[in-house]
């Protein structure tokens, strides 16, 4: 009984797991090309102890800075990026 809720257990996490990653897929897909070239920038050094909003500030400064993205915008921009990358770290 004990070894059946175990695997049950790891199942249904992994199963949440990889619905998180798919609702983080899904809004980076619906994301506008400033916020979506933000959350690619950052999107591979997300992780479960990640300060987002330290990540995204130095992000979202070096894509300005580089002429990637609009600086008039880019606030905006990061705070919708940062909502498909806290789907992405609450699914890690």
């Amino acid at each position: 009984m004990i070894r059946t809720s175990a695997i049950l257990a790891i199942l249904f996490a992994s199963t949440a797991a990889m619905a998180g990653q798919g609702a983080a897929t899904s809004c980076a897909a619906s994301l506008g090309q400033d916020p979506r070239a933000i959350y690619d920038a950052s999107v591979a050094e997300v992780a479960p102890t990640t300060d987002l909003k330290a990540l995204l500030t130095a992000k979202t400064r070096g894509l300005v800075e580089a002429g990637t993205i609009a600086r008039g915008s880019a606030r905006d921009s990061a705070r919708a990026a940062a909502t498909c990358l806290k789907l992405k770290q609450q699914a890690d």
